[in-house]
């Protein structure tokens, strides 16, 4: 099962994320090895970033995928850009969406990720600095030069999107955001609405809420986690994950979640979790949950 993004890219149901890689604890062989396992579950998406794990991130995917003789066009390639990290030269954490900024971060990802072009390139956050002149020239020149295939954005809020496509020539194809039983801010501000208005399969991160499902103490995370314990029988799931997963892919705007795990068997967990089909009650009872409160 793919998820038609552009009329000339489509991506895996599930994207594999390299956020952790700092926490893994896995060589650049390791990866290797696994990168093969992970293209015959039907994952051939993988999303980064230039700022993970400071730069690291991207230069293992790199040497990896070079290891594994793999050809480059079965796979795509999501990286993102304009946060800068303090270090010693910079004191703040800060966003940089000009052009110049965003053709530098660029070409530093295709070196580290050893490629000749990014399938799909996204804006890490709103920059409420931003000169969407200089942005969308910045899209165009990295068009032109084939560098880039695709653009989007990552954590922007409806306004912030139309703000970005109105001075841009190329269409943003995704928005890139957390969405889990735990997170819902995106529905409340109508990102998620937005996209199904602007026919755009969104990317989400963090769609286990970073674990929060099953160890979280709040009042509401011990709510949600006993929901989906009763979902999970009901649909004959093995864990709960497989609940909040489906819960995910329920949703008609298409979203295509992020899976950051580095074991196989986690890895495949999203894969499965597409074979259970929610009904509108079991959906309604998790948000509900969730919420606090019955639906208005």
């Amino acid at each position: 099962m793919r998820m038609q993004m552009a009329p000339d890219l489509s991506f895996s149901r599930v994207a594999h994320g390299y956020w952790r890689w700092d926490e893994w604890g896995i060589s650049v062989d390791d990866l290797a090895q696994l990168l093969p396992q992970i293209l015959d579950l039907g994952i051939t998406t993988f999303d980064h970033a230039d700022g993970y794990a400071q730069g690291a991130a991207e230069s293992a995917f790199g040497e990896a995928f070079a290891k594994t003789g793999i050809s480059r066009e079965n796979i795509e390639i999501i990286t993102k850009c304009t946060l800068v990290y303090p270090d010693e030269h910079v004191k703040v954490k800060y966003y940089d969406t000009s052009r110049e900024h965003i053709i530098a971060r660029v070409n530093r990802s295709l070196q580290k990720l050893k490629t000749d072009y990014i399938d799909l390139l996204l804006l890490h956050r709103p920059d409420p600095l931003m000169d969407p002149e200089s942005t969308a020239a910045a899209f165009d020149e990295l068009y032109e030069s084939g560098k880039v295939r695709h653009f989007g954005v990552s954590n922007y809020k409806p306004i912030d999107f139309e703000m970005l496509q109105s001075f841009s020539n190329q269409k943003l194809i995704t928005n890139q955001i957390e969405v889990s039983v735990l997170q819902h801010e995106n529905f409340d501000d109508r990102t998620v609405q937005h996209a199904v208005m602007k026919r755009i399969h969104p990317i989400v991160w963090s769609p286990l809420a970073g674990g929060r499902i099953f160890t979280g103490q709040g009042e509401e995370e011990v709510r949600v986690r006993e929901v989906l314990e009763r979902v999970r029988d009901e649909i004959g799931a093995p864990a709960i994950d497989d609940v909040a997963l489906a819960w995910i892919f329920t949703h008609p705007v298409g979203f295509v979640p992020i899976t950051g795990a580095a074991e196989l068997e986690l890895i495949r967990r999203p894969i499965e979790a597409l074979n259970y089909t929610l009904t509108k009650e079991q959906y309604f009872t998790i948000w509900s949950a969730k919420t606090g409160r019955r639906v208005p």
